[in-house]
């Protein structure tokens, strides 16, 4: 997997991956997923049914797999949003389109994968 540097603005990881997979400003993500958290009742735009919900309307499934891999030991292709966590307390969000994973740090491969949203063909 190769990795290349992405985090226009220092926005968070959500912001930040999902302005990357959808091709939009970031402060236009950013806005879009606000008005979505506080129509479904939630100050962050950071909860799972705001991304989510989010991600679903703009061309993304679930690919209802389970996954106990780190991000490094699979292979991507396509468009995905990659929900991932440290196995403590630590949860990222993550592009990666082609095998190639945009994101601040390459550290990041470490992750563990929880769920994987996959743009729909």
């Amino acid at each position: 997997m190769k990795f290349e540097y992405y985090n226009p603005g220092e926005v968070v990881c959500t912001v930040r991956s999902i302005s990357k997979l959808l091709n939009k400003d970031y402060r236009i993500v950013e806005k879009e997923l606000l008005e979505m958290a506080k129509s479904l009742g939630y100050d962050s735009y950071n909860e799972i049914e705001v991304f989510e919900k989010y991600l679903y309307e703009n061309g993304f499934v679930d690919t209802k797999k389970e996954y106990k891999e780190r991000i490094k030991e699979l292979s991507f292709d396509g468009e995905n949003e990659v929900f991932c966590y440290d196995k403590k307390d630590f949860y990222h969000l993550v592009a990666i389109i082609d095998n190639v994973m945009y994101d601040k740090d390459e550290k990041n491969k470490e992750l563990f994968v929880i769920k994987i949203y996959k743009r729909r063909e």
